[in-house]
């Protein structure tokens, strides 16, 4: 790697707790996990046990914890967003780490998200 970044917009390590489901799926399963970093453009986050796919549209959540003078009592970012990337993700090179079902997913907002009180 040359270190060449690819993104249109800065990424910002946010993190936040996040909430998504498939559009797609009959079984709606919601998945949770937290941001790893957050951009104009899309985010990335952390999760486990996931079963979509690169293409994939889901509906995304995230927690924004009170924040002194910009939001007094926390609230909601709710909207779109479509898959990217996903991979596993490991903490070292250790066995249990292998089997590990923790994954990192990349994401592009579909329009903005919007603010929900």
């Amino acid at each position: 790697m040359d270190g060449f970044e690819r993104r249109k917009y800065k990424r910002q390590r946010i993190d936040c707790d996040i909430s998504c489901v498939e559009l797609d799926s009959l079984r709606k399963l919601i998945y949770s996990g937290n941001t790893v970093n957050v951009g104009q453009g899309g985010l990335f986050f952390e999760t486990s046990g996931v079963e979509f796919e690169q293409g994939d549209v889901l509906r995304i959540q995230l927690k924004i914890s009170p924040t002194p003078g910009l939001l007094e009592f926390g609230g909601r970012l709710r909207g779109f967003v479509k898959v990217l990337r996903i991979g596993r993700i490991t903490d070292s090179m250790e066995e249990e780490d292998l089997h590990s079902d923790k994954v990192g997913v990349a994401v592009k907002f579909c329009r903005p998200l919007h603010l929900c009180l």
